[in-house]
């Protein structure tokens, strides 16, 4: 058929020699299909390079689709504006294609908020859910009313191992961590004596460590794998962020009473705060300074070499990803990947980006 020809379900069902019904079935995976009627349907759909409507599917929906929102509160310019970001994109992108989408979003400031908010989401009419986890123990709680609910859910940034999710999206923070001492290292392995390495947890709430720890342990991790200890002293050091620069200025200028380390590792987004330190102590020279995400205040830095490497796990995709994948597991039924591992990009001031990736 030729190419531009718009193709018919009745055109495959004649082709393939079955009923539309038949067709309709394939194409939305619904209803049972003999195994060789349905690769026979396939190959045809591929041959005549079928696309299905997208707005027939979704005109298919009875009601919209009601998405729950749950994720940690944030301020402008912190990293969890990143995956909202990509949540908005594609609720723009499927709604121009004719998908009726609402949304009901939580945010949360204490592991108890989070489990009370997840739980108020079960009376909702909530199709699916889109959340990040607090602690293990009031997710696994909120999880068990959610299979019980028959409710599905999905996971974006951090994974609890065992929940019956729908999918996790995000990267292994231990991966993460990894990637950060192998940079270390190989930037500072020809310093002929012994190497200081800080690494520094900072973070607003105490129960938003997880990730900050798993990305500490995947860094000790790379160094004791490489029997790299005896030339490197490691020290960490656990700092809550008080939203007060100054407060922050004093930590650090206490710290460095004690002595001036060659890197610097920070496990979280709040790496700008740190390197906003660094320039007013006034270092010199100033320690290699790595750290996560790519959120306005992290990107002016690298800009200006205050911060030297950031790690980006794609935060704005994980939102992005994780609308798409509730539309086509609830809408349209089909199987998601348990697992969307992101990929995991190096910036520095000479590959930074202008403006935000695309989500498409």
């Amino acid at each position: 058929m030729a190419e531009g020809i718009h193709i018919r379900i009745k055109d495959i069902a004649e082709k393939a020699g079955c009923s539309i019904g038949t067709v309709d079935r394939v194409i939305h995976k619904r209803g049972r299909v003999a195994e060789d009627v349905k690769k026979r349907i396939l190959q045809i759909m591929e041959e005549l390079h079928y696309k299905p409507n997208v707005n027939a599917r979704v005109l298919a929906s009875k009601r919209p689709l009601t998405l729950g929102i749950l994720l940690p509160a944030f301020r402008k310019g912190e990293y969890w504006e990143l995956p909202i970001l990509g949540i908005q994109e594609a609720l723009r992108r499927y709604e121009e294609q004719g998908y009726r989408v609402i949304t009901k979003q939580a945010s949360y400031t204490s592991p108890e908020d989070f489990y009370t908010s997840g739980m108020k989401m079960i009376s909702a009419e909530i199709d699916g859910i889109i959340m990040n986890p607090a602690t293990y123990k009031e997710c696994v709680r909120l999880v068990r009313s959610y299979f019980q609910n028959n409710i599905p859910f999905i996971l974006i940034d951090s994974d609890i191992r065992g929940a019956p999710s729908l999918s996790f999206i995000g990267k292994d923070p231990v991966q993460s961590g990894l990637t950060g001492g192998k940079l270390i290292h190989q930037i500072t392995r020809n310093i002929p004596h012994l190497k200081n390495i800080w690494i520094i947890n900072l973070s607003k709430k105490q129960y938003q460590m997880y990730s900050l720890l798993a990305r500490e342990s995947g860094f000790m991790k790379y160094f004791s794998g490489k029997n790299l200890q005896g030339d490197y002293a490691i020290r960490t050091y656990d700092l809550e962020d008080e939203g007060v620069q100054k407060s922050l200025d004093r930590q650090m200028e206490a710290l460095f009473q004690k002595d001036i380390p060659e890197a610097i590792y920070v496990t979280g987004s709040r790496v700008h705060k740190i390197a906003s330190s660094l320039k007013r102590l006034k270092l010199d020279p100033r320690p290699l300074l790595i750290g996560h995400d790519l959120i306005e205040a992290n990107s002016r830095m690298v800009r200006d070499e205050s911060i030297d490497f950031l790690i980006e796990e794609e935060a704005r995709k994980q939102g992005y990803m994780a609308v798409e994948s509730m539309i086509r597991s609830v809408v349209h039924k089909e199987t998601i990947e348990k697992k969307q591992l992101m990929n995991l990009m190096i910036y520095t001031r000479e590959n930074l980006p202008l403006d935000p990736p695309d989500q498409g």
